[in-house]
């Protein structure tokens, strides 16, 4: 696609205007990446500079990259639980994610579901939509919603907001807790300097707002005093960003295999590519979904 300017603006600007659902790390992703050029002589453009009429832009690369983003990606490892009206409950497993960031994300859930579902391109015009109403971290497995339209999505996304969702999760921890019960009610807000962090306010700390409040009640499902391993239930409404994993590192129990979140990971002798929490049932209301757990629950 070539195009004309009739005026003189900024070229992240242009791309505002001509892809109104590109986020600002998307457009500038796509100007960086050589998406777009200036021509007629196929200039590689910076950031902040300005087009013009005499100058124009190509985004022929950008248009082919968007049709490819549509096409999805069959990603034969994530298994379908069930289907409904509007939505397709799935399992997800470890290492992929639940929604894409980048332009250039295309292993996650996303593009599964528009390989399997091409009519979510009629409802979710945007290059890279997010169509989990809840997200898991890209380590976590388990059970996730899938909005097959936007009036689905919407449906689902206000009971997770209106925290009407109850949610369990399995974890194996290391330690070998007192008692076999705990509620954690922690409010949770971002690590200072480590953007990639939250942190449970117990005690003097510091963090950065906002400052988010966090229930999960946790329970001892099995011990394995010989590798100072345990199993954990963890039920909560509530779903801040790493909730699960910060909540038991607060106890004092960290998730085998996170390296975020266990401050001794790297002198442990258990290693695992992905931190080992499944997200295993969502409820709400009369409505149950859930996932297998038996190899989960054999693991270590």
């Amino acid at each position: 696609m070539w195009v004309n300017c009739m005026t003189t603006l900024r070229v992240s600007k242009w791309l505002k205007e001509k892809y109104p659902s590109l986020t600002q790390r998307q457009r500038v992703e796509a100007i960086e990446s050589g998406l777009v050029f200036g021509f007629p002589n196929n200039k590689f453009l910076k950031k902040g500079e300005k087009i013009s009429g005499e100058t124009g832009l190509n985004c022929e690369k950008l248009e082919t990259h968007i049709s490819k983003l549509k096409q999805g990606n069959p990603n034969e490892n994530i298994q379908i639980v069930s289907e409904h009206e509007g939505i397709v409950v799935i399992d997800k497993p470890s290492g992929i994610a639940s929604q894409p960031i980048s332009l250039f994300d295309e292993n996650t859930v996303t593009q599964w579901a528009r390989f399997h579902y091409p009519s979510i391109n009629e409802y979710f015009p945007e290059p890279q939509p997010t169509l989990t109403p809840h997200r898991l971290d890209i380590g976590t497995s388990g059970v996730l919603v899938v909005a097959l339209n936007q009036d689905s999505y919407l449906y689902w996304r206000e009971k997770f907001l209106k925290k009407l969702v109850r949610k369990t999760y399995l974890a194996w921890c290391w330690g070998k807790p007192k008692d076999n019960n705990y509620c954690v009610d922690y409010s949770i807000a971002h690590a200072p300097g480590d953007a990639a962090r939250m942190i449970a306010l117990k005690g003097n700390v510091r963090y950065r707002p906002p400052v988010l409040k966090a229930l999960s009640n946790m329970r001892v499902v099995r011990r394995v005093e010989e590798k100072n391993v345990f199993l954990a239930e963890i039920n909560c409404s509530t779903g801040v960003t790493h909730q699960v994993r910060v909540h038991l590192t607060s106890l004092g129990f960290p998730i085998l295999g996170d390296r975020l979140y266990d401050p001794l990971y790297e002198m442990r002798n258990l290693k695992r590519e992905f931190h080992a929490l499944r997200a295993v049932s969502l409820a709400v209301e009369d409505w149950y979904t859930a996932v297998d757990t038996e190899d989960f629950l054999e693991e270590n």
